[in-house]
């Protein structure tokens, strides 16, 4: 097989070896529930039981404020329903949450609650005075991403909180995680929100598995019942092997930090470099935003034809359109108020530890060449 150059890390990320290897001994050798009384099983439960110790250490978290959960969209969805406990009252969420959270306030709003939907600014950023003003003695959870999953945004949440606490100091504050944790530097106690959510697999673990910090103090209502594992919270037999390796994955993500991040912004000066002398294309966000991530777009071009051309050169990339008849734009694009000739024009790379220079170099140079032939079919 040829080799791929994959640049749809925000999608999810090729698991490392140790931790492939990991997996394995826990499915085949470390197998135990441990909920169960024997030694082995207590010997698995002190397994989970570092691994949170370790996590809540890398973020900046206590021992007890880490939940296990399947991925970011559980851990998304046990933040938003388990917030939610009054029967009346209003949630404000921005309009440019990932779906996982978007999806699960939306469902609120169609159980009769007040959803009150924030702006954006044209880069992806949150329309910080807009949102807060939307923020009232009725509110019971605000919900703000800390990074934009298809710009890079990033948003300054503590500040967020900050006001939002000032305003109502019993609104539940929430923030999605998952494109933030190993990308960009995370101190959850420093931060001061309320709940946030993390996943395995952007960040070289298995998916399968996330977690969801919950802060000292914040009580929160169970939405599955069972055996009573994670506080309560989350019932039903652990993913041991994943949980280790979540651990694992975190230190490595928190280690390599540094690295990444100048490795990553000298991808992005490649493709700017390469794509400079090209009209017609534009990058959404270059201000506070994530190393990963670089969102771009081009002016009536489909981002889904584009992301297939360079298929064909074994180089995978995302992309921010959605591919739906009924809907030419992403709701991202939406948001953010692009111009309608960009709109469906939208291309997510986003970067691993796995990328080369010189896998960026040949992207770059392919992305030119396919948007050069694109524009030359389109004139006939």
């Amino acid at each position: 097989m040829d080799k791929i150059y994959y640049f749809d890390n925000c999608a999810t990320t090729r698991v490392d070896d140790d931790i492939t290897e990991l997996l394995m001994k826990y499915h085949t050798e470390k197998y135990y529930n441990p909920s169960a009384r024997s030694t082995c099983s207590l010997q698995i439960a002190n397994d989970i039981s570092l691994a949170r110790e370790r996590i809540a250490k890398a973020l900046g978290a206590a021992n007890g404020e880490i939940i296990f959960t399947s991925g970011g969209t559980e851990a998304d969805n046990l933040a938003i329903f388990s917030s939610v406990k009054a029967k009346h009252g209003n949630i404000v969420v921005t309009a440019s949450e990932h779906s996982a959270a978007y999806n699960a306030v939306s469902e609120l709003k169609n159980r009769g609650y007040d959803v009150r939907l924030a702006n954006v600014l044209s880069d992806g950023h949150i329309d910080v005075d807009d949102f807060v003003s939307r923020v009232d003695d009725e509110t019971l959870l605000a919900c703000f991403m800390h990074v934009n999953n298809e710009t890079g945004a990033v948003n300054d949440i503590r500040h967020i909180n900050q006001l939002v606490k000032a305003k109502n100091g019993k609104t539940q504050t929430f923030s999605d995680g998952v494109q933030a944790v190993g990308k960009i530097p995370v101190n959850l106690r420093y931060l001061g929100v309320d709940l946030y959510s993390f996943a395995g697999h952007k960040i070289h673990c298995t998916k399968g598995i996330g977690a969801l910090y919950v802060k000292n103090g914040v009580r929160l209502t169970p939405t599955i019942f069972g055996g009573g594992q994670e506080k309560g919270m989350r019932s039903g037999t652990e993913y041991v092997g994943g949980i280790v390796a979540l651990a694992i994955a975190v230190e490595k993500a928190q280690l390599n930090l540094a690295v990444n991040t100048e490795n990553f912004n000298n991808y992005k000066q490649i493709v700017r470099g390469t794509l400079q002398s090209l009209d017609g294309w534009r990058e959404n966000c270059t201000e506070d935003v994530s190393p990963a991530i670089m969102s771009l777009a081009f002016a009536n071009i489909k981002g889904e034809v584009l992301l297939h051309m360079l298929e064909s050169y074994d180089i995978v990339v995302g992309t921010g359109s959605a591919c739906s008849s009924k809907n030419k734009q992403s709701r991202i694009a939406q948001a953010i108020g692009l111009d309608p000739k960009y709109s469906e024009g939208m291309l997510r790379i986003s970067f691993s530890k796995y990328n080369t220079a010189e896998d960026v170099q040949l992207l770059a140079q392919k992305l030119f060449q396919c948007v050069v032939a694109l524009r030359k079919t389109m004139l006939g």
